[in-house]
C-alpha cells in the first residue's frame, strides 16, 4: 500500500548526492514522487511528466527501475534534469573543463555590466561566469552541461555556501532590491577563487559515486504539447507531474540570473509572458497537454497531479483529468508542507492555499488512505 511514511535518500548516498541537485523555486519533492511511483507503477513501467521542472520524476523513476519521458521549457530545470539524470561519469575530464574555463577569460570579462554584478560578485567570480557564457556548449556536451549546472547551482547562495554576495539560493532576487540590501549594510562579494570553489564541490557530489542506473530517462527542451506529440516510446503506466500554477509561475524572473548565466538577458524581463495569468490559455495549455497524455498512457495509466489549491488552477486540472479519463476515479487531498514553504523564507508571511494532490485510478487500483473520493465526497480509510 501507499507508504506515506518515505523519507528522502541520505545525502551520504548515491541516491541522495544526486536527487537534490539543482536549486528550484515550487520544486517538486522527492519523497511525494518516491511514494507515487512505487506504488502505481512496476519495473520496467514507462513514467511520463509533461512539466518535469528539475527532474525528480524522471530521477526517482531511474533509480527505481522505470523508464521516463519528461519536458521542460525552462533551460535551468531541463539543464538540472538533464545533469543529475546522465553526469559526465568522469570526475577528471569535469574537473579540467572547470580549469579550461578559468583559463579562458578575458580582461573584458571581469568587468560589471551593470550595478547588480558589480554587487553581487567579486572580478574573479564575474569573469568566470562569462567565461562560461561563451565557451560551454550545455546543449550537446555531457561534460560542458554537467559543468554548466554546477556553475548554476552555486551562482548565487549565502555567503559561503556559493560564489555571490548574500542571495537566496532558489530563486533569483530582483536586482534593484539586491543593490539596495547590499549597499545598506556595505556588503561587498566575498573574494573567491571560482576554479577551486567550483572544483572542490564537483569532488563532493562525485565522493559517493553513482547510482546503478536501471531505467532510462529521455527528456524533451521545449513545449510539452511539442514533446508529447513527438513522443514514440512505451505508453505510460503512470503520468506524475505538476503544471503550472495561472498567476504564479513564472520562470524567466524567478531564474533570471541563472537564465543570464546560460546567455540570456543581463536583467531581468518582468513581462508576465511566462505567468499564465491569462485564463483561456491557461486552461488551453492543460487541456492541450492532459489530452495528448491520454494518447501516450495506458488504458489502465494512473494520473498523479500535485496543483494549486486556488479554485482556478484546481478546476481546471480535475476537469481535464475527468474528461479525459472518464472510467477512472478522482481522489485527492490537501498536501500539507513538512517545512516552511519557500514564499515564507521570502518574507511572504500570509496564509497560502496550499496544495492539492489528485489522483486519477483505474477501478482495480486501490486509493491511498487519507484521500477523499472527489466524486462522493468519502475519505477513503
Amino acid at each position: 500500500m501507499f507508504d506515506d511514511q518515505i523519507e528522502n535518500w541520505p545525502i551520504g548516498t548515491p541516491q541522495g548526492r544526486w536527487a537534490g541537485f539543482g536549486p528550484y523555486y515550487a520544486m517538486f519533492p522527492v519523497k511525494f514522487a518516491r511514494q507515487i511511483i512505487s506504488e502505481y507503477s512496476s519495473v520496467g513501467d514507462t513514467v511520463i511528466d509533461p512539466f518535469c521542472g528539475r527532474g525528480t520524476t524522471n530521477y526517482v523513476s531511474q533509480i527505481l527501475g522505470r523508464n521516463s519521458f519528461g519536458c521542460e521549457l525552462n533551460p535551468v530545470g531541463w539543464l538540472y534534469a538533464k545533469a543529475k539524470t546522465k553526469p559526465a561519469r568522469q570526475l577528471g575530464r569535469v574537473l579540467r573543463r572547470i580549469e579550461e574555463t578559468a583559463e579562458a577569460k578575458s580582461s573584458e570579462d571581469i568587468c560589471p555590466a551593470n550595478e547588480f554584478q558589480e554587487w553581487a560578485w567579486c572580478p574573479e567570480v564575474l569573469g568566470f561566469i562569462n567565461s562560461a557564457r561563451r565557451n560551454l556548449n550545455w546543449r550537446s556536451s555531457i561534460v560542458d552541461r554537467t559543468v554548466a549546472s554546477l556553475l548554476l547551482v552555486y551562482l548565487h547562495a549565502k555567503i559561503g555556501g556559493g560564489l555571490s554576495n548574500q542571495m537566496r539560493q532558489s530563486k533569483s532576487m530582483s536586482p534593484d532590491y539586491a543593490v539596495r540590501w547590499w549597499k545598506e549594510r556595505d556588503m561587498r562579494p566575498p573574494p573567491l577563487d571560482p576554479c577551486l570553489f567550483l572544483k572542490s564541490r564537483a569532488e563532493w557530489r562525485y565522493a559517493k559515486g553513482f547510482n546503478t542506473v536501471v531505467g532510462r530517462s529521455r527528456l524533451y527542451f521545449g513545449d510539452a504539447r511539442v514533446g508529447l506529440k513527438r513522443y514514440d516510446g512505451d505508453l505510460a503506466s503512470l503520468v506524475l507531474t505538476s503544471p503550472p500554477y495561472l498567476g504564479v509561475t513564472n520562470y524567466q524572473y524567478d531564474n533570471w540570473i541563472r537564465l543570464w548565466a546560460l546567455g540570456g538577458p543581463e536583467l531581468p524581463d518582468w513581462s508576465q509572458k511566462q505567468r499564465y495569468a491569462n485564463k483561456e490559455k491557461y486552461e488551453a495549455l492543460i487541456g492541450e497537454v492532459f489530452s495528448a497524455l491520454a494518447g501516450k498512457s495506458r488504458s489502465d495509466a494512473v494520473i498523479a497531479v500535485r496543483t494549486d489549491a486556488r479554485q482556478f488552477t484546481l478546476e481546471t486540472t480535475a476537469y481535464a483529468m475527468d474528461r479525459e479519463w472518464p472510467q477512472h476515479r478522482l481522489f485527492g487531498r490537501r498536501s500539507k508542507a513538512d517545512r516552511p514553504t519557500q514564499t515564507t523564507l521570502f518574507g511572504d508571511k500570509s496564509e497560502k492555499p496550499g496544495e492539492i494532490d489528485l489522483i486519477a485510478l483505474p477501478k482495480t487500483k486501490t486509493p491511498p488512505a487519507g484521500f477523499i473520493d472527489v466524486a462522493s465526497g468519502v475519505v477513503v480509510s
